[in-house]
C-alpha cells in the first residue's frame, strides 16, 4: 500500500487563515462543508510543524475551491490566496522569514532570487514531502530565468485542463520574490499535469517588470 503524503499542521491552518481573510469566516465554513472538512470547522489544526494532515486534506479543499468558483473565477481568487499565504506565513515564522532576509540583503537581485527559490523548495521538501520524489522540488537555473520543478504538487493532481491550474503557487511565487527583491516579476506556469506534462514548472525570470 503507497504511503500515504502529509503535511504539516501550520500549512492547513495557514489555508484556512489565508482561505478567510480572503473570501471571510462564512465562505470557509461552505468550503469545508463542501469538502466534507468539517471537523476543521471548529478544530483547525494547531500551530505547530508536526506532519499530521493527510494532503489529500488539502486537495479536497482546493477542488471545492474550484467547483464552487468556478475555474474561471477562481483563477484571480487563487493567486490571491497565495500571496497572502506568503504573508501570512512570514508573519507566522519571523524567524526563519527574517534571517533569510537578512542574509540576502546585500547580494544582486537575481542571487536573492536564487537563495530564496532554494529556500522556498527546502520548505516544501521538509513540510509536504512527496512519498515518490526525493527531493519534490527542484531548481533550474537558464540564462534569462530560473524553473522551479514541482513533481508531486497536489493542486494538478487528477485535474485535466487546457490551461495551467496551480495559480495558488504562482501568486506564492510573485509575493516571496517581491518580499525578497523589492521589486515585481512576471511569474507564469508554462508546464502543468493537468494539461499532460509529467511535472508542474514555474518560470521565474531573472529580470524584473518595468516600473513606470
Amino acid at each position: 500500500m503507497p504511503e500515504e503524503a502529509k503535511t504539516d499542521n501550520i500549512t492547513l491552518r495557514l489555508w484556512l487563515e489565508t482561505l478567510e481573510s480572503v473570501i471571510g469566516v462564512n465562505g470557509v465554513k461552505s468550503l469545508l462543508n463542501y469538502s466534507h472538512l468539517e471537523k476543521y470547522i471548529e478544530s483547525p489544526p494547531p500551530d505547530n510543524d508536526n506532519l499530521d494532515i493527510a494532503v489529500e486534506d488539502l486537495h479536497r479543499l482546493y477542488l471545492a475551491l474550484l467547483e464552487l468558483f468556478g475555474r474561471k473565477g477562481a483563477r484571480s481568487l487563487q493567486l490571491r490566496i497565495g500571496k497572502e499565504f506568503i504573508r501570512i506565513g512570514v508573519t507566522k515564522r519571523p524567524t526563519i522569514a527574517g534571517a533569510l532576509k537578512l542574509s540576502t540583503r546585500l547580494l544582486p537581485g537575481q542571487t536573492r532570487i536564487s537563495l530564496a527559490l532554494k529556500k522556498f523548495a527546502e520548505e516544501y521538501d521538509r513540510r509536504q514531502p512527496s512519498p515518490e520524489y526525493s527531493p519534490r522540488i527542484e531548481i533550474r537555473e537558464e540564462e534569462d530565468c530560473f524553473l522551479l520543478i514541482d513533481k508531486d504538487n497536489f493542486e494538478s493532481k487528477g485535474i485535466t485542463s487546457d490551461t495551467p491550474m496551480c495559480a495558488t503557487c504562482v501568486g506564492r511565487l510573485q509575493y516571496l520574490m517581491e518580499w525578497i527583491t523589492g521589486h515585481t516579476y512576471d511569474i507564469r506556469e508554462i508546464e502543468c499535469r493537468a494539461m499532460g506534462d509529467q511535472f508542474d514548472v514555474f518560470r521565474v525570470p531573472k529580470t524584473p517588470v518595468e516600473e513606470d
